[in-house]
């Protein structure tokens, strides 16, 4: 995606500023109450049978950062890539890696020491960033290419890396089970291969319990070829069956995954890592199949799991995970339904010349990002059907009432039209978001599209809040981004990195 041409005239410089104006008027969502040792390695395939879940050693939750007063700002000035200063914070540039990066199969991660790792789609490349220099540098690669693998900081400072998906062969693409443990006590790192997934899995959702253990869920098992997507006539039996008479219900009972034909199958299943041993175990199953979904550990300990996005290795999977969250307890080891996003409302975007059938699926889960009130604010999820549009709608979930509340206005494009029609504003497909230590949630980037629908690479930066369901204008990026990875690092800055090019930026918020 090429971002728009910098306008330089005075008079260009006026419409510029009032895109912004009216993209930022477009998405404020006014205050509104919210609803109540190594073995070899393994590419197994799913089992039939439902797992009994064990029961977990409590921990105590973590605790919730202490709120700071937002403060309401102007919008500042920028220019190039240097810094951009205004209230409520400062953009600093922070390096140049040695190639583009984008949030597609890549990862990021802070490490211990207030830098971060990233990795590359692949797994092959990767690249440190240093704090003292604010210089990014090489570091220790995975040994073998691998995409859509799950990577999360652990405890004690080590970083993760499970599952995904082997491409090295162009006729055949395996899941993988291996799993490897990054230690960055040395300038590149090294990395040790620990236990082996159960069920050998690509593009699956992780997150890590308070005590330590790392929850991997769902995902997808791929043995065969690259692109055999149809599916099969028994890829039900990966969701969840509800009991009861009548067509569609089952036998009244709750089925796990199928056995695999040469096709991806998505899972529902889940594993428990425990760090101190490097094994893998078991627990309770999703409702759901879902591949490429999103988690985070609320602030109460439980995991909250959403969506899910199509794949080409994998198979299709049940409507009703693509808008649909649940919630994982480490205390009893389940997984329970929360409440589904809200419809799309398709009549307001039908009368901005919108039309969205009823058949559009997930295209991008979003980024979800924790919240101190115990919930989480799931930023850009974007729903569009193939070759004609996408609608991209941003969430605030309270964990009290298990709700969903749709945060502002949603964005949408239909490229079927021709002329192409698109609703005004900023959409936030794509956009950065991460934790301030304020509590509320930084939202930077994204795309505006102009009346002749060529897009342009937005620089708006602003703070949500959470508790009164405002936004807070910060000051600009020095220049538009989309679509690269957010840091939230141990000084309470946040990194950007990628988007559209190989620089990073680093947004450090005000006292």
């Amino acid at each position: 995606m090429n971002a728009g041409s910098r306008l330089g005239a005075l008079g260009a410089l006026v419409v510029t500023v009032s895109m912004l104006v009216a993209a930022c008027q477009a998405t404020t969502a006014s205050p509104s109450p919210s609803p109540a040792g190594a073995p070899s390695e393994s590419t197994s395939a799913p089992s039939a049978a439902a797992s009994v879940p064990p029961t977990p050693t409590g921990a105590a939750p973590p605790t919730a950062t202490a709120r700071l007063a937002p403060t309401a700002t102007p919008v500042p000035s920028a220019s190039g890539d240097g810094a951009s200063t205004g209230p409520g914070g400062t953009w600093l540039p922070a390096g140049t890696l040695a190639s583009d990066w984008s949030d597609y199969g890549s990862s990021a991660v802070p490490l211990s020491d207030g830098g971060a790792l990233a990795l590359d789609a692949d797994g092959t490349a990767a690249q440190r960033w240093d704090p003292a220099t604010e210089t990014w540098r090489p570091a220790t690669a995975l040994n073998a290419r691998r995409t859509h693998f799950a990577t999360v900081l652990l405890r004690d400072g080590r970083v993760l890396v499970t599952g995904g998906l082997d491409t090295h062969d162009d006729n055949r693409w395996q899941s993988y089970s291996s799993t490897y443990v990054y230690d960055p006590t040395t300038p590149a790192g090294t990395w040790t291969k620990v236990g082996l997934l159960d069920t050998a899995r690509a593009a699956p959702a992780a997150a890590v319990l308070p005590d330590g253990r790392v929850l991997v869920a769902g995902g997808a098992f791929k043995d065969g070829p690259p692109y055999d997507y149809t599916g099969s006539a028994g890829i039900t039996l990966a969701a969840f069956t509800a009991t009861g008479p009548g067509p569609g219900t089952g036998d009244g009972r709750r089925l796990d995954d199928m056995a695999p034909p040469s096709i991806g199958v998505a899972l529902a299943t889940a594993e428990l890592l425990e760090p101190a041993t490097g094994r893998w175990s078991r627990t309770g199953s999703m409702r759901f199949a879902r591949a490429r979904a999103v988690a985070v550990t609320l602030s109460d300990g439980r995991v909250l799991v959403v969506g899910a996005a199509g794949e080409s290795f994998s198979a299709k999977m049940d409507p009703r995970a693509f808008d649909t969250a649940e919630v994982y307890d480490p205390a009893t080891g389940r997984f329970s339904l929360v409440g589904s996003l809200p419809p799309i409302d398709r009549a307001a975007l039908a009368a901005a010349g919108i039309e969205v059938p009823e058949n559009s699926e997930s295209a991008s889960t979003g980024t979800l990002v924790p919240l101190p009130d115990g919930g989480a604010l799931l930023v850009g999820h974007s729903n569009y059907w193939k070759h004609q549009g996408s609608v991209t709608r941003t969430f605030h979930f309270d964990a009290q009432s298990g709700r969903w509340r749709q945060v502002g206005k949603a964005t949408g494009f239909n490229e079927g039209d021709r002329p192409s029609r698109q609703t005004p504003g900023l959409d936030l497909a794509g956009a950065f978001a991460a934790a301030l230590p304020d509590g509320r949630v930084l939202v930077a980037g994204g795309t505006i599209r102009d009346e002749t629908s060529d897009l342009e690479l937005s620089r708006v930066a602003r703070a949500y809040d959470s508790v009164t369901n405002t936004w807070t204008r910060l000051p600009s990026m020095p220049t538009g981004r989309e679509g690269g990875l957010t840091v939230a690092l141990a000084d309470g800055s946040v990194l950007l990195v990628g988007g559209n090019d190989a620089t990073a930026v680093r947004f450090v918020p005000s006292p």
